[in-house]
């Protein structure tokens, strides 16, 4: 036995002891999608705005075949302030309650002040077709902000330039 031999004992050794480890760690976070998904952050604004933006119904459903994720969301706006660019994420999950994964939606639409709205949408994402629930929340959106300029359109009082008394010129399809 010389030293080529136990410098391979004392490697295995090591990274023996690493696998134990991260199975330890696997355990004690609830399996490898939780090890490799990162906790849901809600943005500063979506946090300020949650009791004024609800989410009030989510469904997001898995098509065995193709894979096409049906996603349907019916936002409700109690504010005094138009939001858009609403991302949605949402947790998937098995029968058993276990997290499956997440996907995330983004509803670019403005919902006005006091309104509400529904959206659908269908994409082709890799989901497991194991998923049969979901939760859903609004992590981030945007408040919409008024315009730097405004465009605003001159109305023609009698400046017709082939005519410098406006005669013969039309309004709203009136002539005078």
């Amino acid at each position: 036995m010389d030293s080529k031999f136990w410098g391979k004992i004392a490697i295995s050794a090591v990274i023996l002891g690493l696998v134990m480890v991260a199975l330890q760690k696997m355990d004690a976070v609830g399996g490898i999608t939780q090890l490799f998904l990162p906790p849901v952050s809600v943005s500063s604004q979506a946090e300020a705005m949650q009791q004024a933006v609800l989410l009030a119904r989510s469904e997001v459903a898995v098509q065995e075949k193709g894979h096409l994720a049906q996603a349907s969301f019916a936002l409700e706006n109690r504010g005094d302030q138009d939001v858009k660019n609403i991302k949605i994420v949402c947790t998937l999950l098995d029968s058993s309650g276990s997290e499956q994964g997440r996907d995330t939606w983004l509803v670019s639409d403005t919902i006005k002040a006091h309104a509400h709205s529904a959206f659908s949408y269908t994409s082709k994402k890799y989901i497991s077709n194991r998923v049969v629930a979901s939760q859903c929340r609004i992590v981030d959106m945007e408040v919409v902000s008024a315009p730097l300029f405004a465009v605003h359109r001159a109305t023609a009082q009698g400046s017709g330039a082939h005519d410098p008394h406006g005669a013969g010129t039309q309004h709203g399809g009136a002539s005078h």
